[in-house]
């Protein structure tokens, strides 16, 4: 229940109104009895925070299969499993060509040969180093964004809570804000 009380309250012994208060919120929840102070009543969530942080950290996107958001798993899961592979694929070809280029520098090859295969073991270390980054960062943003899904899992995103933002009827070029609360 919310109560808004917007005016000033007149005194008893003269007519003028007193500023004891101009604007008084009330929102009561389940209200204790007597003169104590009034608690507000603590929310519990329905997802644990932790609990998705932690199922995140397991697995990408398994934080996000416990907060029911569907939809979110395959990118998660396949931005890290791709970038997984390409990682050691990545890997793998680098270390390749880091043995051609020993190889090429003590059979005598010639410098553009072993410049050629230098600049390819760079690509090959900057390829994985990417992929390594890309992985992580994919790891982190499934954690965040889990618990930040948990925490949001019970807000309200009904109509009756709307923000609109267009033209006003009567002025073609003005802007309308409007703030519907019910």
């Amino acid at each position: 229940m919310m109560v808004v009380a917007i005016g000033g309250f007149t005194n008893a012994r003269s007519a003028e109104p007193t500023v004891r208060s101009l604007m008084q919120v009330r929102v009561d929840s389940v209200a204790p009895s007597g003169d104590s102070a009034q608690v507000p009543a603590t929310e519990v969530l329905t997802k644990s925070p932790t609990t998705a942080v932690l199922y995140s950290l397991l697995l990408p996107g398994a934080g996000q299969l416990y907060n029911e958001q569907y939809w979110k798993i395959p990118i998660f899961t396949g931005t890290a499993a791709v970038t997984a592979v390409l990682f050691f694929s990545n890997n793998s070809s680098f270390n390749n060509a880091d043995v051609a280029v020993t190889a090429a520098q003590e059979s005598g090859a010639s410098a553009f040969e072993i410049t050629r295969l230098q600049r390819q073991r760079e690509s090959f270390r900057d390829a994985r180093d990417v992929s390594g980054l890309i992985f992580v960062v994919t790891y982190a943003l499934a954690a965040v964004d889990s618990y930040v899904g948990a925490h949001l899992y019970d807000f309200s995103v009904d109509e009756d809570l709307s923000v609109g933002l267009g033209p006003n009827r009567s002025h073609l070029m003005a802007v309308n804000f409007s703030v519907t609360l019910r």
